[in-house]
């Protein structure tokens, strides 16, 4: 009997441990942060981009200016959406044209000199964020 005992406290402390251990096991379930959403895939369009240097005005009133692009009115761009282009840096798409093609943006310069020298060339633009108005107007 006197052998008994250590094993019965030993079993009987093993199954207090084990209790424990399922006890805080569900809590910590319960109370882990919820899981970072999983980033969307950024959708990448290519395109023939062309530079120009045309002062003039959208729809809003907004001036074109340093990092504006008009897109076709056929284009998978957004309107107003925020762009990278590879060969142009951050963008918004602010105007639209019915004379371009659906694959062809154009990209606004301040330097009338620059655009000879970009002449026409395949883009890859990524669409960093959809808009539904001019940057900085929200």
């Amino acid at each position: 009997m006197r052998k008994l005992i250590p094993s019965l406290a030993f079993i009987f402390i093993m199954l207090a441990i084990l209790f424990q251990v399922l006890i805080c096991a569900d809590k910590i379930d319960s109370e882990s942060p919820a899981k970072p959403p999983i980033p969307q895939q950024v959708q990448i369009i290519k395109v023939q981009a062309t530079a120009f240097n045309e002062y003039g005005y959208d729809a809003n009133g907004i001036d074109y200016g340093p990092g504006y692009v008009v897109i076709s009115s056929q284009s998978e761009i957004p309107l107003y959406s925020l762009l990278d282009i590879d060969v142009y840096g951050e963008a918004q798409a602010i105007g639209v044209s019915d004379k371009l093609a659906k694959d062809e943006v154009k990209l606004w310069y301040n330097a009338p000199s620059k655009i000879p020298m970009f002449g026409e060339q395949t883009a890859y633009v990524r669409v960093l964020e959809k808009g539904d108005m001019p940057h900085g107007m929200e």
